[in-house]
């Protein structure tokens, strides 16, 4: 194994270490919830500084950073500790989604004015040789099509109202059961039959935490309301439980493969 290699299990131990010391760093903050973090940031979504502190997702250096910040921290030690989770031969992992993208900053008149020229004189080029143009269009092939975004059924949407028990980071003590309770709004126009929440990590690990693979969700008409119940154990052993939930029909087709999942998120803890 040569010098640059390193163990996946390796790499995985530092990338859970690293996810510790946020979770950590926020329970010293006060344990703020992670939507007013997330409100604090202004820049990067609730979901996201989720995923960092449970360990799910790598986080980039700008998660951290924001992370760091929203918990009133420097963040000039961090940037070290992010480093050597990441492992120096490592790319940097690509920044999630953001809730909100910082304005840029204003290009200088004389740039813009020297873009201007050279984008002219492209535009002239690309005219006079035009059929050379189609030839090179012609050969790089058809664009890839891109996959939908949007809802499975026509005029169908959802909303998150609450979570109305078991709030985000609470503490389990181990074995313990709790009933967690969300509270969404069907905001469409098609009314909800037959649809389920199913967790998304199925087949689920033992050591996480254990619920039903899926739990109903009652008929909902258009602007109708509803709480989704289900009971979550903890494990046998300390550890983080961050489990998402898709809407889903019978064989287990998502409604809305491309929003946001609803999710449990505790600790357990001896």
């Amino acid at each position: 194994m040569g010098n640059d290699e390193v163990p996946a299990d390796a790499a995985q131990d530092r990338r859970r270490l690293f996810a510790a010391e946020l979770r950590q760093l926020r329970e010293d903050a006060g344990n703020p919830s992670f939507r007013k973090m997330a409100e604090k940031s202004g820049c990067i979504s609730h979901a996201t500084l989720h995923e960092a502190a449970t360990g799910s997702r790598f986080p980039s250096w700008e998660t951290t950073r924001e992370f760091v910040k929203a918990c009133d921290q420097p963040e000039e030690s961090w940037r070290a500790r992010w480093n050597a989770a990441k492992g120096d031969n490592e790319p940097e992992p690509a920044p999630a989604d953001q809730a909100l993208v910082p304005r840029p900053a204003r290009m200088p008149r004389t740039l813009v004015s020297a873009a201007a020229l050279v984008l002219a004189v492209v535009v002239a080029i690309v005219v006079a040789a035009r059929p050379g143009v189609d030839n090179m269009v012609a050969l790089a092939g058809p664009s890839p099509v891109q996959p939908p975004t949007g809802p499975r059924v026509a005029g169908d949407a959802t909303k998150f109202i609450a979570d109305v028990t078991v709030p985000d980071g609470s503490a389990l003590k181990l074995n313990q059961s709790v009933v967690k309770v969300w509270e969404i709004q069907n905001t469409g126009k098609v009314t909800w039959q037959g649809r389920y929440l199913q967790r998304m990590d199925l087949p689920a690990m033992p050591t996480t935490c254990h619920t039903p693979d899926r739990v109903a969700i009652g008929d909902t008409a258009p602007g109708e309301k509803v709480m989704i119940s289900v009971t979550v154990q903890a494990p046998a052993a300390p550890t983080s439980c961050w489990i998402g939930w898709k809407m889903v029909d019978v064989r287990g087709a998502q409604f809305f493969g491309s929003s946001r999942p609803v999710y449990v998120l505790v600790n357990a803890v001896p």
